[in-house]
């Protein structure tokens, strides 16, 4: 069946990222000799787009299954009917071009899945109609990927953050005592995270940031040097490197059907970024300063770091809907050697859309030449961080599958 189907029907529509509002074009190969063979009578595409939740819950033995789901987009266009068109002549195949909208206040696609799952899914279909007892219709599916509108306010400060930040900065800190063993006298850690001032930071758009880390030995007689008898700094030595640091994204979605609501926790790491600091430098790394105490033979030696990187977050935008929404949190971990003397940093964050809505393609529907590269300098939106569950279409409602 695939083979046929493949034979006799090509969907040409490029495999972009698309945006909420975007007139989409394209088109589908109909081999009319073929689908004859194949006693296709009609030929059909179709977009789906719904919003699925779905939440298990157990009384003694029994496992009960609850979902709903809301349509967010249902289009269906005929393309060709049987003895309406033909190919060129020396040809065998018709070009059915078409051409849709989509809805402006779409939802980001979306996945998650642990006890309870949600799934915000689109999907382009083309149907080939064989009327007749025990013919089933041939069709051909594809997953696309859908990210809202970015507003003006979130384009200008992408390309701020593309041009190099040079806006105000918001400052998270975090301190901690800590000792190298059970017992002994404390030493300090201190760390402050530097990131843009920004309501909402663009998805998918290197975010620079600057760690300074500062340490402070416990209380040394000033003949100790900063390194011990091997060579090494005294306890506790900063990280010197940003690929030591821990750098999550943690996501806390809420799922609902109807009157019950559970919720699904995931993190991601987030890959090493490149260097931020105006002069390519990763890090800055002080040299050791001796801090006299109140008895002149006795202080502490403290070191400074800093660490300049970015971030990218190529995750759906935050985003709240009647039965599904989400909310992230970044969390940094910077590590110091011995049992629970990482020093941890959490900062909730909203993730905003970063791509514009193109401007409607020029010419007739699926045959204009128009591609992100003349619409938009930056081309088309990356792509999502999406699971392979989205892409082989769990839990996708796939609403008129007979029709």
């Amino acid at each position: 069946m695939a083979s046929s189907t493949a034979a006799a029907i090509a969907l040409r529509f490029p495999d972009l990222v698309r945006v909420a509002g975007e007139t989409l074009c394209g088109r589908v190969d109909l081999h009319v000799a073929l689908a004859q063979e194949d006693h296709i009578e009609q030929l059909r595409v179709k977009l789906r787009g719904s919003i699925t939740t779905k939440i298990t819950t157990q009384n003694g033995q029994t496992t009960y299954t609850h979902v709903q789901t809301i349509p967010l987009v249902h289009w269906s266009q005929i393309l060709w009917k049987q003895g309406t068109a033909f190919p060129e002549p020396g040809s065998h195949v018709l070009s059915c071009p078409f051409q849709f909208q989509l809805p402006a206040n779409l939802p980001p696609s979306f996945y998650c899945a642990s006890n309870s799952r949600g799934a915000i899914s689109y999907s382009l279909e083309v149907v080939g109609d064989r009327p007749g007892l025990f013919r089933l219709n041939r069709r051909l599916r594809r997953l696309i990927s859908v990210v809202p509108a970015a507003s003006q306010g979130q384009l200008l400060a992408k390309e701020s953050l593309n041009q190099g930040w040079s806006g105000p900065w918001r400052d998270i800190k975090a301190a901690e005592k800590m000792r190298q063993g059970i017992w002994g006298d404390y030493s300090f850690a201190r760390a402050t995270l530097s990131l843009p001032d920004l309501p909402s930071f663009p998805i998918a758009t290197p975010i620079p940031f600057t760690l300074h880390i500062m340490t402070e030995t416990k209380s040394v007689h000033r003949s100790e040097r900063p390194e011990d008898k091997h060579g090494k700094p005294l306890f506790p030595a900063p990280p010197t490197r940003s690929s030591e640091l821990t750098r999550d994204l943690h996501r806390q979605t809420e799922v609902r059907v109807r009157s019950r609501t559970r919720h699904v926790n995931d993190t991601f790491r987030l890959k090493q970024g490149i260097p931020s600091s105006g002069d390519g430098q990763s890090a800055v790394v002080n040299e050791p300063e001796w801090v006299p105490q109140e008895d002149k033979d006795r202080g502490i030696w403290r070191r400074t770091v800093q660490l300049n990187s970015t971030l990218v977050f190529p995750f759906a935008p935050t985003f709240k809907t009647e039965t599904l929404d989400w909310t992230y949190e970044l969390r940094f971990v910077v590590p110091f050697p011995g049992f629970g003397n990482n020093l941890k940093i959490r900062i909730p964050i909203h993730l905003g859309a970063g791509s514009a809505c193109p401007p409607p393609p020029i010419g007739a529907a699926g045959s204009s030449n128009i591609t992100y590269a003349d619409i938009l300098p930056a081309g088309p939106p990356p792509m999502l961080d999406l699971p392979p569950s989205y892409w082989a279409g769990e839990d996708h409602d796939w609403g008129d599958e007979k029709n």
